[in-house]
């Protein structure tokens, strides 16, 4: 039995426990929950948040998030909808030390990371919740997924009655590209788009619309130059800070380059052919700004 295997079953010992409290009626507040992380009972924090997940109390799909919500429908013509699961190592003490759910990460791009290093990401609840979810969905993939299922159905029959279409981001915080595939496959009608830091997803043909996430280092940013070349969008964050609405470059190795701080739906803004650039200013407080510029993940704009 290896150590993801073992750590995860031993997660789920306590998840299981706490499902069946919750079936006995006992309730469990978030409030509750970001106690627990305060104490150092971060175990039976997010083992609670799986429990609740699996037993229908607490929503998968991401509703309300700052760079989902700036999709707007009347500008967009879409509802965006994520799945907000841990970020690279965030959830290995749960289900093993081999665990990364963002192998491609790096470690100038973990200190900045959106997805937990920033805005409401750094808050316990987020964590929390990033983490249930995590959890539930790789020690209860079954049930995970018949409640996704359900709940990107519903999410899509509001869309259609609106006269609008679903988008969804399967990897907000995450880099699972089987993820994304799986929701693409069963979901064939609602559109599907990504970033990935790892090559080998650029070539998947799963319908999922993807970039390649540059980080730093001078092997990454061959990468990131071969990419262009063959065609493909590449997200780049740039040195213009976010917080002064500073302007993007035009071109980044002569391709264009598109605002994806507007809205996160960019493959509205992308060319219909050719190579382009998905611009991002860097964010976070002025110590994670320097140190991602430092490390050239944030490259000159």
């Amino acid at each position: 039995m290896n150590a993801i295997t073992t750590t995860l079953t031993r997660t789920m010992a306590v998840v299981d426990a706490y499902r069946v409290r919750i079936r006995n009626g006992e309730r469990f507040t978030m409030s509750t929950q970001c106690a627990m992380l305060r104490e150092g009972r971060d175990l039976d924090a997010v083992a609670i948040q799986a429990a609740l997940i699996l037993e229908g109390k607490r929503p998968i799909l991401t509703t309300k998030q700052t760079k989902l919500d700036k999709a707007q429908a009347e500008t967009t013509g879409y509802v965006n909808r994520g799945l907000t699961l841990a970020t690279s190592r965030e959830a290995s003490p749960f289900i093993g030390s081999a665990f990364d759910a963002c192998i491609g990460a790096t470690d100038a791009c973990r200190l900045a990371c959106v997805g937990s290093r920033t805005g409401q990401g750094r808050l316990a609840s987020s964590a929390i919740a990033r983490i249930g979810r995590t959890i539930a969905l790789f020690g209860a993939t079954l049930e995970f997924w018949a409640r996704y299922d359900r709940e990107v159905e519903r999410e899509l029959r509001r869309a259609i009655k609106k006269g609008l279409r679903l988008a969804i981001r399967d990897n907000v915080a995450s880099d699972h590209a089987h993820v994304a595939a799986r929701s693409k496959a069963t979901h064939p009608t609602v559109e599907h788009y990504d970033y990935t830091a790892i090559t080998s997803n650029m070539r998947r043909v799963d319908g999922v619309r993807r970039v390649y996430s540059l980080k730093d280092g001078a092997q990454r940013r061959m990468l990131a130059k071969r990419m262009l070349a063959d065609g493909h969008g590449v997200a780049v964050v740039f040195a213009a800070s976010a917080r002064r609405k500073e302007p993007l470059p035009a071109t980044w190795n002569g391709a264009p380059v598109i605002d994806g701080d507007l809205h996160d739906l960019w493959f509205l803004q992308a060319p219909e052919s050719g190579p382009f650039v998905v611009g991002l200013r860097v964010k976070g407080d002025n110590g994670q700004v320097q140190a991602a510029i430092d490390a050239g993940f944030a490259v000159a704009a």
